[in-house]
């Protein structure tokens, strides 16, 4: 890993903005009308272990220019029996911003899912819907806050197919 150019070397590159406030609450994650200036987009990251620390940085960080949910739920996602043990994180939809959180707390939301599952869903072998008319994924809480919110979702699936291109599964 490069340093961090130093302030004193008036030949070294800036660091890129910082990235505008975040849009509005809307009754559907979209994402942003003003497509980031490729100045803001992070460079190419090298391959991260799914769900770890810094996957989970990368994947709010991937999220950031998203319309957040009006009426949003936060969701958390218990994954078992993962080469690490248990992992569990918030996909925030709403109504402030749309994130993920390495803290499940606190939740409208919780799905529970096996690590298999988890990566078959992530690597598009499987769906989340097929996971749970098959029993493999459950959900608990008040799942009526998911209703209507398919686009939402789709649109986080999407923000995410970079970081998939580059997450270690293992």
């Amino acid at each position: 890993m490069t340093e961090p150019p130093s302030t004193s070397d008036p030949g070294a590159p800036t660091p890129p903005p910082t990235r505008a406030a975040e849009a509005p609450p809307s009754d559907e994650v979209t994402q942003s009308s003003e497509a980031p200036a490729s100045d803001d987009r992070p460079a190419a990251e090298g391959p991260v272990a799914y769900l770890g620390d810094e996957w989970l940085a990368r994947a709010d960080r991937a999220l950031a220019g998203l319309a957040p949910v009006a009426d949003g739920p936060a969701v958390a996602v218990v994954v078992t029996d993962g080469p690490f043990g248990d992992r569990a994180y918030r996909l925030i939809l709403g109504p402030d911003r749309v994130a993920v959180s390495p803290d499940p707390e606190p939740h409208g939301v919780r799905m529970t899912l096996a690590w298999d599952d988890a990566v078959a869903i992530a690597q598009g072998r499987s769906s989340a819907q097929r996971a749970f008319l098959d029993g493999r994924l459950r959900l608990g809480g008040d799942t009526s806050l998911l209703l209507g919110h398919q686009d939402a979702l789709a649109a986080i699936d999407d923000r995410l197919a970079e970081l998939r291109a580059t997450t270690d599964f293992g």
